[in-house]
């Protein structure tokens, strides 16, 4: 049997393989720092940092300064206006929309005019019509189809005629006596009634009543209610509805307001301050951006959630969903 060799540990070459390792080691960290040394500085870094919080700003209204902190937080502390950017508006923002006031020395434009559909092609059997070429506003005809939809369920009529829109035939024999500049605009709608086969003048009675009693809660208002003549310049005229949007009507209503009141009393609400209304369970807010500049500055909601109106004066009416 031959004898097996043992292995002895010499101490010698353990400590010689261990100063080679130094030696790499010490070696390469000196070759690292002298490639570092001369690499080119071509990253550019933009913006302003800060070394110490003592170089901190503080917000000016317009800007907004952040600070890093180690402390964990979902807050968002001293920015005001979170959510919200810059808007600016023209003179042709404030002449036209939905809630704007035209008169016969600032009458309504074909411009003035949104996505506008035939109601010969839109209309549904609880009215009709005094001639096939009707045109009114898409959102105005949805209403109306809606609003007349219930007044039949409610009263089991369905007599009502729409008369004009655009343009309203006021000659002689007219059954509605009265055209508005603001018409053109395709937010109106002039009614009449069908009684038996004959054509009669609206006159917001009877009945028939539910439409001015309820209209606002499909968007429209009676344009010119009865006791403001001191405020629209025009007697009562039942027959002559204009679409404003549900919120807008349904703040009227409940106010017992006629437009130009309305845009008053809109007048001493801000971006900072506004006017909050719940409809049908939503929380919106309304303010007034007012000035006769060229180009007048707001804040609107980034997400888009918001809709304005034009006065036709000196203000554009901002309304946004919470």
């Amino acid at each position: 049997m031959s004898e097996t060799k043992k292995c002895r540990l010499r101490v010698s070459r353990v400590f010689l393989a261990m100063g080679i390792t130094v030696g790499t080691l010490f070696g390469a960290d000196a070759l690292r720092r002298s490639f570092d040394s001369q690499q080119p500085y071509n990253i550019k870094v933009h913006g302003d940092f800060r070394n110490s919080a003592e170089n901190v700003e503080t917000s000016t209204g317009r800007s907004l300064s952040y600070e890093t902190s180690d402390v964990a937080t979902t807050a968002f502390e001293g920015i005001k206006y979170l959510g919200y950017s810059e808007f600016e508006l023209s003179k042709d923002d404030i002449s036209k929309g939905i809630l704007s006031i035209y008169t016969d020395k600032s009458p309504a434009r074909a411009s003035d005019q949104g996505q506008m559909v035939d109601l010969a092609d839109e209309k549904n059997e609880y009215y009709s019509l005094v001639e096939e070429k009707v045109y009114l506003n898409e959102d105005a005809t949805d209403a109306l189809n809606r609003m007349m939809e219930a007044y039949a369920n409610e009263t089991g009529l369905a007599d009502f005629i729409v008369y004009g829109t655009t343009d309203t035939f006021t000659g002689e024999n007219s059954f509605c006596p009265q055209k508005f500049s603001e018409s053109k605009a395709g937010y109106c709608v002039d009614l009449a009634l069908n009684a038996y086969g004959n054509m009669l003048t609206y006159d917001g009675c009877d009945a028939e009543g539910w439409i001015v009693e309820n209209c606002w809660k499909y968007g429209f208002v009676v344009r010119y209610p009865e006791g403001k003549k001191d405020k629209t310049g025009n007697e009562y005229c039942p027959w002559h509805l204009r679409y404003v949007g549900e919120v807008h009507a349904a703040i009227m209503a409940n106010k017992k307001m006629c437009i130009e009141e309305y845009l008053d009393y809109l007048e001493q609400y801000t971006f900072e301050e506004p006017y909050s209304f719940t409809f049908n369970n939503e929380a919106y807010q309304i303010y007034s951006v007012s000035g006769d500049d060229d180009r007048l500055e707001t804040r609107v909601p980034i997400s888009g959630n918001y809709e304005l109106s034009g006065d036709n004066r000196n203000s554009v009416i901002i309304m946004q969903k919470n």
